[in-house]
């Protein structure tokens, strides 16, 4: 997805080996190396530091130099299906772009490479950090040493510093996110099992639409650029995958028998009170200057449109597998949802 791939790529960037002149080893910054000789993880790292992968992992001599090895490593976590071979595909180019944080983590957790915990520790004291971070990092790779059970090895559970602690959670949102959405789909193709092949089709029609609309609300009207302190915005995973969950629920509740039952007038009111809130907080803002959330107007507008098709959708497969439903009740069901969130909008760009 791709929250967790530009957010992953910006960690990872910052862990690649810098050019020119010869990194310090242990590289840390903050302190003077001297200062910390007496510590127990900085002469781990120095116990590793001649650690070499095995011969036959080396590049051959005149190989291709120019791999990402940074989004080679998001596109193997975010694929469904990452097997071996391509693990070891990211392995071969961190190895020749000396990706310290690419290397750190494969090594340890075992991907593309035999498990090798010497090797995962001088990538990581390679790694220019804040003496706090590179500490925590080395000693839980130690730890891992003792006790392999302790779980997977990230780089993000150590970083310190303000950006790479925002882009870290981004990434384990994106995760989250599209391991939720994986469950919510795999759920739905059990519930359609036996359906026509029309009903499945509406079905994955609608569900696209849902998804598309979501991520266009997160990143336009929820997330727009600037927003405010984090602290301050609601969680991406709630915000995100709240449409996830009502969409799913929606189809659960509708297989149960619990339909929308709207009339043409009240869908006509609905659309009325919908369009009225939408024209009033499209009218109240400048064309190009950011509302005081940072929500720009063409954001909320494409935002909009992507709502407008995933109702579209929703009513095609309503008529598909509930043929006895109006279209009014589903336009209406989604548009009396449409006009709360609206409703918050104006709220929170009115802060």
């Amino acid at each position: 997805m791709r929250y967790t791939r530009c957010a992953m790529l910006l960690i990872l960037v910052l862990a690649k080996a810098a050019p020119g002149a010869a990194a310090p080893y242990p590289n840390v910054y903050g302190a003077p190396p001297e200062v910390l000789r007496g510590s127990d993880w900085f002469r781990q790292c120095l116990r590793v530091r001649d650690a070499k992968p095995p011969r036959q992992q080396l590049p051959a001599q005149g190989q291709a130099q120019r791999c990402d090895a940074a989004a080679l490593y998001g596109d193997a976590l975010d694929a469904p299906d990452t097997g071996a071979a391509d693990w070891r595909r990211v392995h071969a180019c961190a190895l020749r772009t000396d990706a310290h944080g690419v290397l750190a983590m494969l090594y340890a957790n075992g991907e593309g490479a035999a498990p090798n915990l010497a090797l995962a520790t001088r990538h990581a004291c390679s790694i220019q950090s804040p003496v706090n971070e590179m500490k925590s990092r080395v000693q839980r790779l130690g730890r891992l040493a003792k006790d392999a059970g302790r779980g997977r090895f990230d780089l993000c559970d150590d970083v310190a510093g303000a950006a790479l602690r925002s882009a870290c959670g981004a990434v384990r949102t994106g995760r989250q996110n599209q391991q939720h959405e994986q469950g919510h789909a795999a759920q739905l193709a059990t519930l359609a099992r036996g359906w026509s092949d029309k009903a499945q089709l509406g079905l994955a029609l609608a569900r696209e639409a849902a998804q598309h609309f979501a991520r266009y609300r997160l990143e336009y009207e929820l997330y727009g650029p600037g927003t405010g302190s984090r602290a301050a915005r609601p969680p991406q995973r709630e915000a995100q995958g709240a449409e996830f969950d009502r969409f799913a629920a929606d189809v659960l509740d509708f297989e149960a028998g619990r339909l929308p039952r709207f009339s043409d007038s009240e869908f006509a009111s609905l659309e009325q009170k919908m369009d009225a809130a939408y024209q009033q907080w499209m009218l109240a803002r400048p064309a190009s200057q950011p509302t005081p959330a940072s929500m720009h107007k063409d954001g909320v507008e494409k935002t909009q449109r992507a709502w407008l098709a995933y109702r579209d959708a929703m009513e095609l497969f309503g008529a598909i597998r509930y043929p006895q439903v109006p279209g009014a009740s589903w336009r209406a069901l989604l548009t009396a949802r449409r006009i709360r969130q609206l409703a918050a909008l104006e709220n929170t760009a009115g802060r």
